[in-house]
């Protein structure tokens, strides 16, 4: 199933604001009357678990919040301890977060697979294929060879080295960096891919110092 639908629809940020102030509300009543707090959840489970029956994408979830009284009978016939609107958004809320990182994952996997058709040896996975290109923000590539992961980052709100360089092998855990000097930072980078690049196949490069 393609969940890909409506989710970048730019018309989709009012419900998601809607359902994150539902969350912002709703959970810190949760941990404040411990003595409910297990049925809370089991009531906010099933109606998530009502959502997901209704459809994977976001027109379905508006179309729950428009049939909010046969969704949450459906879900608890034996009624709520909740308030019906907070519960029923933390549920799109959850629901959403679930297709929108399903939709990361196709598109993934269709750069991965445009890649290796082109017989590339990386694929370039979210911002500009260059970190130069950044002033703010991140630039992650995959070396399709060894699985490695190369995320650059440019923080300049940090309070710290604003740049960072975090290299992801798949037999072992990430190691990142960061660095003061954006030329050094840049050089890194390069030497990183250069190395991958030059390693056997198979082989996640060394780590990072």
């Amino acid at each position: 199933m393609d969940t890909t639908r409506n989710l970048t629809d730019p018309a989709a940020s009012d419900p998601r604001a809607r359902w994150r102030a539902a969350e912002d509300r709703l959970y810190p009543t949760l941990i404040a009357n411990r003595s409910t707090y297990q049925l809370a959840l089991d009531q906010i489970q099933a109606v998530v678990d009502e959502v997901r029956r209704r459809g994977g994408d976001m027109a379905a979830l508006l179309a729950v919040e428009a049939d909010a009284e046969q969704v949450l009978a459906s879900a608890c016939p034996e009624g709520v301890g909740l308030p019906t609107d907070l519960l029923l958004g933390v549920a799109c809320a959850v629901r959403d977060r679930e297709l929108t990182a399903a939709s990361e994952r196709q598109r993934v996997e269709r750069v991965v697979a445009a890649a290796r058709s082109a017989g590339a040896q990386w694929a370039s996975l979210r911002g500009p294929e260059s970190p130069a290109e950044l002033t703010e923000g991140s630039t992650a590539a995959l070396h399709l060879a060894s699985g490695t992961m190369l995320t650059a980052t440019v923080d300049p709100w940090s309070g710290g080295p604003p740049y960072g360089l975090q290299v992801a092998p798949t037999d072992g855990p990430p190691t990142s960096r960061n660095f003061a000097d954006r030329a050094e930072w840049l050089a890194e980078y390069r030497r990183r891919r250069t190395e991958l690049a030059a390693a056997p196949p198979g082989s996640a490069g060394t780590p990072a110092t």
